[in-house]
């Protein structure tokens, strides 16, 4: 990296201007201070790291709901999209309002698969800018990356760096030194942000990276890399192969500006042609000569991420072919007997979970369809030898797919290899070693979300249980996906086994657009997308997920909705229900008894109900709603909610009984009436009006006299004005009495 002071200012500046990182020291600026909360210190390890929640010694750490990035983001006023936190033994004994705010700010990124990360006693996120530009807007498109104390007490007013994109690629990971590190995507290059000495490393430029999709707190990123022969040269040549990497948050990288070449920490050297390197500068120079505009090096000796080829990454499979003329200073050392296909091979990496990568690989001997995995801790000498270390998953990627879920398990130093995949409207489970097995039919759409201890979750588009009707999100389903293939072959007559039977959580409704739900100990934590009226507001709530609870709640929620739907033929009583079922709120509902909207046997109706249903039985917000929920939001959805109660005017339509036919009849004689009641009167008025101005015109006349002052000085002048007011007052109530006198007459 650059390493002067004249260099620091200009990538400033730029940074400024342009929209690229600018990196500032943690402590610039100070901290925000507030109360301290309850905290222990804790040694544990986080939990779901990554996500909108993330579980650290006794507390779940949540995101308060889906807020947009431009709204206000001053500390102290934020409400939802602010840090909370609830203690996990509260959330698994439903104690849902046992919650408190952490960090008042917002943590709203646009990258919805990298939220917050938890490491000792601080939690890092990335946060919508506050700062302005030269007009005094807010800068809320750009995101800012910080952290927290756990306890409240302390959170950074300025940032370690900010992005001009919001939706950039980003993950925290902590390194065996301790050290904290910030992942992030920039222009087509990776680079690293060190949070304890605000160093920015340029780790490769050119890749195309894969993160581990299950463990977001993985520093490991893997990459291909096209081989560029000569690239310090006026005729660079690409290789007919290509070559996987490895690179670490903790790489870094020393310059030699003499010899025109860095080397990796613990790796390889890079050297570079240095007088055609300077002769590239020379002929910008001249350019921007020319053409009148500022001058700036391509290539700083001092900085090598400016040289031709960027990569701090470690060699993990090399392509080259046997006919390849020896090896160039990107190929490991090697003999020619190691190497594979006579011209090489091309790979396409698909995913890295599981402990090693994914991919396939082709050639242009070679007509390999096959889907491979490698694991990251294979025994080969070298880069060409570790080929014949990958292990076969599918024989093509036409059901192993990127849409695909994938374990792996171990057994006696033996891999079998797992994916569940979608097709003909069916979710398959299959292996490397068998057939595939149908387990379940699929919703239309849906999406295969996560495995867990044996249990499959996948989603698709909402839809109500009782009425059909699609809602604003997705419906979570889940199946035990263990089983053998006579187990789902004879689901239908299954019993005691309903365990393999799959089973839909008809009352979640989460989030399309945002994180992914959270599960702690069989209770599920997502953004609920129900809409209230007709918008949703999507806070956090909180469901039992067992499947005895699951099994129960659903029967219940259908009951519910049954019963409403046959107690009465009027609409208002359910509406009622309904109302009272969503949100638990019995005042307002009584409120409209009182005021005549209901007859009392429909109101008994609705008191036994609320005796025997609580709203909260299936799910709840997390937190005291009138703490977690903003203002705005509690006087919109209250709008929203009594929008879907009865109105007098409904009630009385209901109770009018009457046919749309008889309405429209009655609205057209009532528009006949109308009509002929405002004709007559216009005439009787503008008579009215003559005799008005008459009357006026008089009372004009006698305003006009005036009392001539200038030469008695002991009149008082005062005196004879108020006077003066009075008789008109008098002259004009007469006059006005006498134009109304004679208007009733003509009326």
């Amino acid at each position: 990296m650059r390493k002067t002071a004249k260099k620091w200012i200009s990538l400033v500046v730029a940074a400024t201007l342009l929209g690229s990182t600018l990196a500032m020291t943690a402590c610039k600026g100070g901290y925000y201070k507030a109360d301290k909360l309850d905290y222990t210190s804790s040694e544990a390890p986080a939990y779901s790291n990554g996500g909108f929640a993330v579980e650290k010694g006794d507390y779940i750490y949540y995101i308060n709901g889906m807020e947009d990035y431009t709204a206000s983001n001053e500390y102290g006023e934020v409400v939802k999209g602010s840090l909370m936190r609830i203690k996990k033994a509260d959330l698994t004994a439903g104690k849902y309002d046992q919650a408190d705010v952490v960090v008042p700010m917002l943590f709203v990124s646009q990258n919805y698969n990298s939220g917050i990360y938890i490491y000792g006693d601080y939690v890092y996120y990335a946060t919508p800018t506050t700062g302005k530009n030269m007009h005094g807007e807010v800068t809320n498109s750009w995101i800012d990356f910080k952290r927290a104390k756990l306890d409240g007490s302390e959170t950074m007013k300025d940032y370690y760096f900010r992005l001009s994109n919001n939706a950039a690629k980003y993950r925290f990971v902590q390194e065996d030194d301790g050290v904290v590190y910030c992942l992030y995507e920039e222009d087509g290059a990776l680079k690293s942000y060190n949070t304890s000495n605000g160093n920015v490393e340029v780790l490769v430029k050119g890749g195309t990276y894969f993160y581990d999709q299950k463990d977001l707190t993985n520093g490991n990123v893997y990459y291909t890399m096209s081989v560029q022969t000569d690239a310090d040269t006026d005729t660079p040549l690409t290789a007919t192969y290509n070559q996987v990497y490895c690179v670490n948050a903790a790489a870094t990288a020393s310059e030699d500006a003499d010899e025109a070449s860095y080397t990796v920490a613990g790796g390889r050297t890079y050297d570079f042609d240095k007088a055609w390197m300077e002769a590239q500068n020379e002929e910008a120079k001249k350019t921007a000569k020319e053409n009148g505009t500022d001058y700036e090096a391509i290539y700083d000796f001092d900085d090598y991420s400016t040289y031709p080829y960027v990569n701090l990454g470690k060699l993990v499979l090399d392509g080259v072919g046997k006919n390849q003329e020896g090896v160039n200073e990107f190929n490991d050392a090697h003999d020619a007997k190691d190497r594979g296909e006579l011209k090489g091979y091309t790979y396409t990496l698909t995913r890295y979970e599981n402990g090693g990568i994914y991919f396939t690989k082709t050639g242009d001997q070679s007509t390999d369809t096959a889907l491979y995995y490698l694991s990251e801790n294979h025994g080969a000498a070298n880069a060409v030898l570790a080929n014949g270390e990958k292990e076969k998953v599918a024989n093509n990627t036409t059901n192993a797919s990127a849409t695909a879920l994938f374990e792996v398990k171990e057994e006696s130093g033996v891999r079998t290899h797992t994916y569940l995949y979608i097709a003909d409207s069916k979710i398959y489970k299959a292996t490397n070693t068998g057939d595939p097995i149908a387990i379940c039919d699929a919703p239309t759409d849906a999406t295969l979300w996560k495995t867990e201890n044996g249990v499959l979750y996948y989603y698709a588009a909402g839809t109500h249980p009782v009425t059909s009707a699609s809602t604003s999100g997705y419906n979570l389903s889940r199946i035990d996906y263990t089983g053998e293939k006579k187990v789902y072959e004879n689901l239908p007559s299954l019993g005691a086994e309903s365990k393999y039977k799959p089973v839909t959580i008809s009352y979640v409704d989460f989030a399309s657009s945002w994180y992914k739900p959270e599960i702690f100990d069989n209770v599920l934590m997502y953004a609920n997308a129900e809409a209230v009226g007709s918008t949703s507001y999507n806070y956090i709530y909180a469901t039992k997920i067992a499947l005895a609870d699951i099994e129960a709640n659903n029967e219940a929620y259908e009951a519910v909705y049954e019963k409403m739907n046959d107690l009465t033929e009027k609409d208002t009583i359910k509406k009622a229900m309904t109302y009272y079922y969503r949100t638990g709120d019995a005042k307002l509902v009584e409120e409209l008894y009182n005021d005549g909207l209901y007859e009392e046997d429909e109101y008994k109706v609705f008191t036994d109900f609320t005796a025997a249903q609580k709203a909260n039985d299936l799910i709840s917000i997390v937190g005291k709603a009138d703490d977690v929920i903003k203002a705005e939001d509690k006087d919109t959805m209250e709008e929203g909610w009594r929008s879907t109660l009865p109105s007098e005017t409904e009630t009385a339509d209901e109770e009018s009984g009457l046919q749309t036919w008889q309405i429209c009849l009655i609205i057209a004689a009532a528009v006949i009436v109308v009509a002929v009641a405002i004709t007559v009167p216009v005439i009787i008025l503008s008579k009215k009006k003559a005799a008005r101005e008459e009357a006026e015109a008089t009372v004009n006349a006698y305003k006009r006299k005036k009392i001539d002052t200038t030469d008695d000085k002991s009149i008082d002048v005062y005196a004879d004005e108020e006077t003066e007011a009075e008789t008109e007052e008098v002259v004009e109530t007469e006059a006005e009495a006498e134009v109304e006198t004679n208007a009733e007459e003509q009326e």
